[in-house]
Parts: structure tokens; C-alpha cells; sequence
């Protein structure tokens, strides 16, 4: 018996992405340093232990979720797609009724014990997986005219149900977003492609409609920060805070301004300043250096990828930690809105760091489905 489960666990890490996992644990282990330091300030009101308790506990559901997707083939299981499409949607509205109002956004269900989830964020991995099964089912005709409305009705329907209650604008961007990825990397043609981003362009103005005055000014503190002080506030101290940094950092658990509480939210949103403005432009370059390679992992896995499926699934977890990474830090470097969207596997947030890690599982099964060269069918 025991041998049996040694051959099977030695089986499983021979056919996984080591690389990925190990990399995962790396910044993961970086983000909780960061998050010990950034819960430190007293004028947060927030219990450090707790915090890194919490943490602590969503990295290890995370890697465990992430092995027991990535040992579930749902290419199997494509018809899947719809019922879970439903579910996702009901989900997102089940807000209304149970949903719990943090930051001003009702994006949380409360749990026994005090525990919080997002429905927001663990929609992403439905999305991407329902996504990819859809895109499955109509690839001899992607290019098709009426599959493409059914694709952007499935990503607008999704999306629609994420902000209608919760309102919050920075889950809801990585929807359309992620779609994009999808779309290029399921082979649509250019011409469709830069027919959707010219769509995407012409429903702006709904979108703006759509947004109460506090979101609209949030965007417009970017280009002019006299607009609203209170707006600008997060960008401007979030940026001082990395000036601060310069090339070596003030010291661990030494930042003038994260340990002092002009950062807000420095142990998630705006954890990216911690860093540089303690560790310096080095120890953020390392953190930016490690996320990258763990992106550009993903990217690589979708690319050498045999089937289909798996490399829109990989096309789907790599945009969604690329974009998130990437308005993360313009957020911090004030070169875009605050939009409440945390740095992946680092800031902290239960929910977040465990359907993050989750997410990754995916690509594992995308590798475990690699089939040696002899056996490959020439197309898929």
C-alpha cells in the first residue's frame, strides 16, 4: 500500500509542473514577510496574527485544491460548461441576498467563524474553464459570426452578474479581459479581433453610465488628482512610499510611511509600496522578476500544450495573473485607478491567495495532459 502511494506521488510529480509549484511557494512565502510587515501598522486596526493565520491557511488549501484540480481531466467533461456557466451567474447574484459590504463594494459572503469568501474571484476559474469548453465546442467555427455573439454573450452575461451587485469595478475588468487572451489564443481571426476590442471601446460609455460618481472620479484623480483629494489620496502616499525606497529600501518593518499609516490597505491593495519602499528598487525588482517568471511559466505551458483545451485554459490563468499583476502595480505607481484588484499570491486575502493557487491547477493538468511526441494526432 505504501509503496503504491510513494509510486503514485513519485508518478505525479514526474508528470506536473514542479517549476510552476515551486515558483507559486516562492512568492507566496515573499508575500508573507510582506504581509507581516504591511499588517504591522497600528492605525489599520488589524490583528497581524490573524492575518498571517488566515493567509497561512488559504496557501495551504490553495496547493491543495491546486493538486486535486490538476488531477481532474474536465477536458472529459465538456457539456459541463453550461450548467456551470448557470451556476456562476446565480452565484454572483446570490450577493443580493447574503452578500456582505466591505470597502464599499458587496462583494463578500460571510462564514461560520468570522471567514469571508469573494464570489468575484473564485468566478474567474469557473469563467475560465467554462470559457475554454465553449470555445472547444465551436472551434471547426470560431470564426463563424453567430459563435462569436454566443462567446460575448457568455462573457457579458458573467460579467454583468459580477458588477451588478457587488459593484466592483476591478473583478469585473479581469472578465473581459481574460476573454480577450481566450479569444487570441483560440484562433480567431485578427479582423474579429480587432472588431471585439473596437466593441469593448464603444461600450465604454454604458460602462461610465453604469459607474456612481465615486468610481467615475477614482479614474479621473488619475489624470488630474486636484479633482478630489480624498480619491488621489491612496496613489499619492502609495507613491512616496516608493520614492522613499530608492535603491536599497529603509529596512524591514522600518518604511516611514507603510509602518506609520499613511498606506492604506498596506497589507493588500497597496503591499507593492511596502516592498519598494523597504526593500528598495532591488527587492521589488526581485518580487517583479519572480512574478514574471512565474507568468511567462504559464504562457509556456499553454505553448507546448497538445491539446486544445489546455492551451485556452493556460492562455485564461496566464492573462488573468498578467493583467492583475500589471494594474496591481500601476495602481501603487499611480499610473492607474485604484481599483481594489490585489497583487496575485502576494497581498493578503484568503479568498484571494486560495483561488489564485487554485487557479494554477489548471495549468498542471494542462501539463499532465501533455502526450509524448509519438502519440500526438498531428492536429490537436
Amino acid at each position: 500500500m505504501f509503496k503504491r502511494i510513494q509510486r503514485g506521488i513519485k508518478e505525479y510529480l514526474e508528470r506536473t509542473d514542479l517549476v510552476l509549484m515551486v515558483l507559486a511557494l516562492v512568492i507566496c512565502l515573499f508575500g508573507l514577510v510582506l504581509i507581516w510587515s504591511g499588517s504591522q501598522s497600528q492605525t489599520h486596526k488589524v490583528n497581524p496574527d490573524r492575518v498571517m493565520m488566515v493567509q497561512c491557511i488559504g496557501i495551504a488549501l490553495g496547493f491543495v485544491g491546486m493538486v486535486i484540480l490538476s488531477l481532474i481531466d474536465f477536458e472529459r467533461f465538456p457539456w459541463l460548461w453550461l450548467p456551470m456557466a448557470v451556476f456562476n451567474v446565480l452565484f454572483q447574484l446570490s450577493l443580493h441576498f447574503v452578500g456582505k459590504s466591505v470597502g464599499g463594494n458587496k462583494s463578500w459572503i460571510e462564514l461560520p467563524g468570522g471567514l469571508n469568501i469573494q464570489p468575484g474571484e473564485i468566478g474567474k476559474i469557473i469563467f475560465i474553464y467554462t470559457m475554454a469548453c465553449h470555445m472547444k465546442l465551436l472551434r471547426e467555427k470560431i470564426n463563424n459570426f453567430w459563435s462569436l455573439v454566443q462567446l460575448v454573450l457568455h462573457m457579458g452575461v458573467t460579467m454583468a452578474a459580477v458588477f451588478a451587485i457587488s459593484t466592483d469595478l476591478g473583478v469585473t475588468l479581469m472578465y473581459p479581459l481574460i476573454f480577450l487572451a481566450m479569444l487570441l489564443a483560440s484562433g480567431v481571426s485578427w479582423w474579429w479581433m480587432g472588431a471585439a476590442v473596437a466593441c469593448a471601446g464603444g461600450c465604454m460609455p454604458i460602462l461610465w453610465k453604469m459607474m456612481d460618481d465615486g468610481q467615475r472620479l477614482r479614474i479621473l484623480v488619475v489624470f488630474d488628482p486636484t479633482l478630489s483629494e480624498a480619491k488621489a489620496y491612496h496613489a499619492k502616499h502609495t507613491m512616496i512610499a516608493i520614492s522613499n525606497g530608492q535603491l536599497l529600501g529603509e529596512g524591514y518593518l522600518q518604511g516611514t510611511r507603510s509602518q506609520s499609516g499613511w498606506v492604506p490597505e498596506s497589507h493588500t491593495d497597496s503591499i507593492f509600496s511596502v516592498c519598494a519602499e523597504e526593500l528598495g528598487f532591488l527587492g521589488a525588482l526581485v518580487l517583479l522578476v519572480l512574478l514574471a517568471l512565474l507568468v511567462f511559466r504559464i504562457y509556456y505551458d499553454g505553448w507546448r500544450a497538445t491539446d486544445y483545451f489546455s492551451s485556452l485554459l493556460c492562455a485564461g490563468v496566464g492573462s488573468m495573473f498578467m493583467w492583475q499583476i500589471g494594474i496591481n502595480v500601476g495602481m501603487n505607481l499611480g499610473i492607474f485607478p485604484v481599483i481594489g484588484l490585489t497583487l496575485p499570491l502576494v497581498s493578503y486575502g484568503g479568498t484571494s491567495v486560495m483561488t489564485t493557487l487554485i487557479s494554477l491547477g489548471l495549468v498542471c493538468g494542462a501539463v499532465g495532459r501533455i502526450k509524448p511526441s509519438w502519440l500526438r494526432s498531428g492536429d490537436d
